[in-house]
């Protein structure tokens, strides 16, 4: 339902075309889903006794890239996999597979850039941002049992930005600046 644009009073506002609502969040859940299966990551909605940020980044005309960071007891294990085709499009076969120890500090970091996107209070989708030919920048979290996700186009200079960003770092991918859209 977090893909539903619906206003608070869809049920009597019959202005609301809610077939198009249902079948555009029916387009766009297949689509992430598809990519996701093919980079081979877990579901992350239903880990209600873990810790898990996941970035998943879907450049219209580049490889697709989930980097997932799990904390478990005083560990931190950041996990990274791309894939050979386009976010776009189809997505290619899994190509990168890697994950490496991280410490309290760089977990510390994240979950402060996080805090500074005040990504737990952000709407799952905004309005505002909606284009063709750029990227999404889909970041899920589940806490204490409790899951979200938000989804922005090709975000630009600000704080939800930078949480990508910071994780794009961690990993040892090489992104050029023109290919970071």
């Amino acid at each position: 339902t977090s893909f539903l644009e619906l206003k608070n009073n869809w049920q009597s506002d019959y202005s609301v075309d809610i077939i198009h609502q249902v079948s555009m969040a029916k387009f766009v859940l297949g689509w992430y889903s598809g990519q996701l299966f093919a980079l081979k990551e877990p579901l992350v909605y239903n880990q209600t006794n873990r810790t898990i940020y996941r970035f998943t980044w879907l450049r219209t005309f580049h490889e697709p890239v989930a980097i997932r960071l799990e904390k478990t007891d005083n560990s931190y294990t950041l996990y990274w996999k791309q894939t050979s085709g386009a976010g776009g499009y189809d997505p290619g076969e899994l190509t990168v597979n890697s994950s490496k120890q991280l410490t309290k500090e760089q977990w510390d970091k994240l979950i402060s850039l996080l805090k500074s996107a005040d990504f737990w209070n952000m709407t799952t989708k905004s309005k505002d941002d909606m284009g063709n030919d750029g990227s999404q920048w889909i970041i899920e979290g589940i806490e204490n049992g409790k899951y979200h996700v938000v989804d922005r186009w090709t975000p630009r200079n600000n704080n939800f930005q930078k949480c990508g960003q910071y994780l794009i770092e961690l990993t040892d991918l090489k992104v050029s600046g023109s290919d970071l859209y």
